[in-house]
């Protein structure tokens, strides 16, 4: 268990764009713990006021304070160098858009520092505000109110906002063609929109919401093969395939770790250490 998470609902007027914000103020406690992100459809937004962070994502190593972690569709993992303390936003597909339009698709399986991507100054004094604040609710507030003084709803996109929601419903499922023809768009502008909003291509986002299903279905089901058949995958192979590919471990090693997860059901976030 992640002890030090607190997790709050966006307010109103961010929610369609923020589905969860974190408050934590030693991520990785006093053992230095190895996190894991599982790829999740999400994007996410960190403001960090006390040690760096260092995420290793395919084969590439990011410290920062303050970043952003784009859509990504393979496994990260975290660890800190020190005390990880602060505040992440967990966007929606579609959410980032609507606070630095432009730089959805450059921001893909990358870890950027939000220096490079907002004002310097704006980032440094929310880092300044949070290390002075002594609870949870008031650092939360902070970050919602920088997100609020930023939100830009002129730059989102109903129609792929739409087509993500799809997607997800059908345990990406959904073949793309027809999808794009259902929101009357050739599939050529379907995909474009869908990059430049998402920061992924419809089938990528498809293949990562598909195998997210895989982990939750195990419960259900006796074995991995019926797992594969429900969720859509012509066999067990190309199931595992996908794992390993994305995930780098394969289902019977992952899932004991999932199954005691007190955090996997609202995030991407594990700890791939744990046991019951």
């Amino acid at each position: 268990m992640i002890l030090s998470l607190k997790t709050f609902a966006p307010s109103k007027l961010l929610a369609p764009y923020v589905t969860a914000i974190w408050d934590y103020e030693d991520l990785t406690g006093s053992d230095n713990l190895m996190l894991s992100i599982l790829p999740d459809t999400a994007t996410y937004l960190c403001f960090l006021y006390a040690d760096l962070l260092q995420t290793t994502h395919k084969g590439g190593v990011y410290t920062t304070r303050s970043g952003l972690a784009g859509f990504q569709s393979f496994r990260s993992d975290l660890g800190g160098l020190g005390k990880v303390s602060g505040v992440s936003a967990r966007l929606t597909p579609w959410g980032l858009n609507v606070f630095r339009s432009g730089i959805v698709k450059d921001c893909a399986e990358k870890r950027v520092d939000c220096r490079d991507i907002f004002p310097r100054y704006s980032i440094e004094k929310i880092e300044d505000k949070l290390s002075n604040m002594r609870t949870a609710k008031e650092r939360v507030q902070c970050v919602e109110d920088f997100l609020l003084a930023i939100l830009n709803r002129d730059n989102e996109d109903l129609l792929i906002q739409k087509a993500c929601r799809d997607l997800s419903a059908s345990n990406g499922n959904y073949p793309i063609r027809m999808l794009a023809r259902n929101l009357g768009l050739t599939e050529r502008t379907f995909e474009r929109r869908f990059l430049n909003h998402v920061g992924a291509a419809p089938k990528k986002y498809a293949r990562v919401v598909r195998l997210r299903n895989t982990i939750f279905q195990r419960k259900a089901l006796s074995t991995w093969a019926d797992v594969a058949c429900a969720v859509g995958y012509y066999d067990q192979s190309h199931m595992i395939h996908d794992f390993q590919e994305l995930y780098g471990i394969s289902p019977e090693s992952l899932y004991p770790q999932i199954d005691v997860s007190q955090t996997i059901q609202f995030s991407g976030l594990l700890n791939l250490n744990q046991t019951a």
